[in-house]
């Protein structure tokens, strides 16, 4: 990782093979002490734990077995019973009491911690140790307080998309989250050539967010070579990432870079300035203003406070940067910081430090910019479970503009770490704060039921009767004159499309019977006798049917049930007196699932993206469908 890229040429000679490094290939001409020493120590661990199964006593592999576990990101409870059994079996071994304060600290076990770096203190003579011990008991107690009020927050691995069994890092994403840059150590990166501690030269890889979700990684092929670039940071609005580079035949060593943004990818890389990076100093990370005017960074400048610092420079009206400014003791201290990042308001500050009331190794902090006082608050340690014991380089926030509020919202946030269950080494993760109300999207629209237009026709139909006998006849009938009939009532009738009642008349002339149409028969002719009469509904010959026509009735009678498909949370809506809804909801996975009286149910799902893809409004009608017509 950084300012080790330069040790390579050491290890030219060294014969490592290029493999991850929980299998890495070793030269018979490097021996595990050289391995431990150069910070291999997956590859060490690999080679004592083969001593250690010939020599199942030796005490001294168990020491370094403990100390790998500690470096490398994983489960650190591991290294317990290690350097435990060291401790109790040789009290002489004055470092392995150290690591095994390490490995509780690590661990949450603050108390033990706190214990093994007393006896720690009381056996060793020289001062500059004890005084790191010293500041490890002050972590200590600094985690004891810090764990007692976890901040409500919940993490989601990035997933395999993102994430791999190497180290990925340094995530930055812009206010909209439209995507996602981090370095990665992964072996199919530009660099051949290994780092000192076994893995590949970090590469950029940048993500594409699509309908609200993080599309393949990419390796940025114009800003990667074959030396070291990591993720340094970002403009706001993302048209800009800056750049850590790190390259021995450019003669580059720890210096930032610029690429702008061009479509869907990044322009080369460019230097941010002379005035920022020098030739005796390393510049490690840097944010960008709002509006551009200010740069954030931290360097190792010699006139700093110790380690790295963090500084900011103005632009000049000729565009270049001006003279860095160092950000003070508020903010600064003897230790280390990094990852400067400023939100949106330009006024508040996150970044890492050492120092401070740090729970162990670096932890994040934020520090807000009082505007009267020209003066950094007091920098406040954003918490547990987010801060641990172990390094927390940097934060990453999305802003989502609450226009209710006139407010920016910064409710999601990207790190990087280890956790359980992740993919191997560092992961990417989206941190939620639950405690800042989300972005609602509403859902709006209309029930209706289509409803086909009925093109029937009706005819009156006037039923007689003569003594039991009922007939019923069409209109060109009507009055019926026939002696002995008796008019009952007239009945209105539906004659649905390509259907006619046709009627037949049932006369009788010299013995003979003979049948005519309610048109054409033969009103009040003596020779014909009436006898009967039937009217039947019968199908037109040759009937072309006209295309059914709709219309749309509102259905405020109907219901809406929402469920999270994630959470399995339930929520029932009901529309107005007009058949109109309104859903408010977060973005996420729902079934939705519509019901109204004769109809079947609608069953749909419905996904509310968020990041860039976010909306705060949808319009969303549901139409039943008209029931099967019956022939």
């Amino acid at each position: 990782m950084r300012f080790q890229f330069a040790l390579l040429i050491l290890f030219l000679n060294m014969g490592l093979s290029n493999t991850f490094g929980q299998e890495v290939g070793i030269d018979e001409t490097v021996t595990t002490k050289e391995l431990f020493k150069s910070g291999n120590y997956r590859g060490a661990l690999r080679e004592y734990e083969l001593k250690l199964a010939k020599d199942s006593n030796n005490l001294e592999y168990k020491h370094k077995i403990g100390v790998c576990h500690l470096y490398i990101n994983e489960d650190k409870t591991k290294a317990i019973p290690y350097l435990k059994e060291v401790v109790e079996k040789d009290p002489l071994n004055i470092p392995a009491i150290f690591d095994l304060g390490r490995a509780y600290h690590l661990s949450l076990d603050f108390d033990n911690a706190i214990e093994q770096f007393e006896t720690f203190i009381e056996k060793e003579s020289e001062e500059l140790v004890k005084e790191n011990s010293e500041r490890q008991i002050e972590m200590c107690n600094n985690g004891k307080k810090l764990i007692k009020y976890p901040i409500d927050v919940t993490f989601e691995n990035l997933g395999r998309f993102i994430n791999s069994p190497y180290p990925d890092f340094s995530p930055f994403v812009p206010e909209d989250e439209a995507y996602l840059i981090f370095s990665s150590r992964r072996k199919e990166n530009r660099g051949s050539l290994f780092d000192f501690d076994g893995f590949n030269p970090s590469d950029v890889y940048l993500s594409n967010v699509k309908k609200g979700v993080f599309k393949r990684s990419q390796n940025i092929a114009v800003i990667n070579t074959e030396s070291e670039e990591e993720t340094a940071g970002i403009s706001p609005d993302g048209s800009q990432i800056l750049i850590y580079v790190d390259d021995i035949f450019q003669n580059i060593y720890g210096n930032i870079y610029l690429a702008q943004r061009r479509g869907r990818s990044f322009q080369g890389l460019k230097s941010i300035g002379s005035t920022i990076n020098s030739n005796t100093s390393i510049e490690t990370s840097a944010c960008l203003s709002y509006d551009g005017e200010l740069l954030f960074f931290a360097s190792d400048k010699k006139e700093g406070m110790g380690g790295t610092d963090i500084y900011y420079a103005k632009k000049m009206p000729d565009g270049k940067w001006g003279k860095p400014i160092n950000l003070g003791d508020g903010i600064n201290t003897k230790y280390n910081e990094d990852y400067p990042t400023l939100l949106k308001d330009g006024k508040t500050l996150f970044f890492s430090s050492e120092g401070h009331n740090s729970m162990g190794g670096y932890d994040l902090f934020s520090s807000n910019w009082n505007e009267t006082k020209e003066t950094w608050s007091t920098p406040n340690n954003i918490g547990y479970p987010i801060n641990t014991p172990d390094d927390n380089m940097n934060i990453s926030f999305s802003s989502q503009w609450d226009n209710e509020m006139e407010e920016a919202r910064n409710k999601y946030a990207y790190i990087s770490a280890w956790r359980e269950g992740g993919f191997g080494d560092l992961d990417i993760y989206r941190v939620t704060f639950n405690s800042v109300a989300p972005l609602l999207t509403a859902i709006t629209g209309s029930i209706s039921a289509k409803i086909p237009i009925d093109n029937s026709i009706y005819q009156i139909l006037y039923h007689y009767s003569k003594g039991n006998v009922r007939i019923a006849l069409p209109e060109q009938c009507h009055p019926w004159k026939v002696k002995g009939w008796k008019f009952i009532e007239e009945k209105e009738v539906k004659v649905r499309p390509g259907y006619e009642y046709k009627t037949s008349l049932y006369f009788e002339s010299n013995g003979q019977k003979k049948i005519f149409s309610s048109k054409k028969y033969p009103k009040g002719d003596p020779k014909y006798k009436f006898k009967h009469a039937k009217t039947n509904l019968i199908k037109k010959k040759n009937y072309v049917p006209e295309k059914t026509q709709y219309e749309y009735k509102l259905l405020p009678e109907a219901s809406i049930q929402i469920t999270h498909l994630k959470t399995n949370e339930t929520y029932n809506y009901v529309p107005s007196e007009n058949g109109t809804y309104v859903a408010i909801l977060t973005p996420g996975r729902y079934e939705v699932v519509v019901s109204a009286d004769l109809f079947m149910p609608i069953t749909e799902t419905l996904i509310l993206y968020d990041k860039s893809s976010f909306e705060a409004e949808i319009k969303k009608d549901f139409i039943f469908e008209p029931p099967p017509q019956e022939e």
